[in-house]
């Protein structure tokens, strides 16, 4: 990870670090494979609870066998990146890693041929 060591300049309230935080979790295949297998579990159990009509709180409701989690995996990039951070910043970095591995996926499945 040494090519994203110059992105520990504290100002992470920027939009532009958290695409960096994603860029870099790209560049790693396989944490990157985590972080989607995390969103598939995650739609999986969304969909199972939908159709037993249960209400899902997206939050709160999506334990999860995969280890390490989601959480755990944006925290240990975080961390790599910036050292020590609040964990709001922890929590919006979660939050791009999901939509970025999300967006990837869609595009994955509506375009078999493409793949990742």
């Amino acid at each position: 990870m040494a090519e994203i060591r110059y992105l520990a300049n504290r100002n992470f309230y920027k939009d532009d670090g958290f695409e960096r935080i994603v860029a870099a979790a790209k560049a790693n295949a396989g944490r990157w494979l985590m972080i989607k297998e995390r969103v598939v579990e995650k739609r999986a159990i969304k969909a199972q609870l939908l159709r037993r009509g249960v209400g899902v709180d997206e939050d709160h409701l999506f334990p999860t066998d995969l280890t390490p989690t989601i959480a755990e995996l944006a925290e240990g990039l975080v961390s790599a990146i910036f050292g020590s951070c609040p964990p709001e910043i922890r929590s919006r970095a979660q939050v791009a890693l999901i939509e970025a591995a999300e967006s990837e996926l869609d595009g994955e499945w509506a375009h078999p041929s493409r793949g990742a």
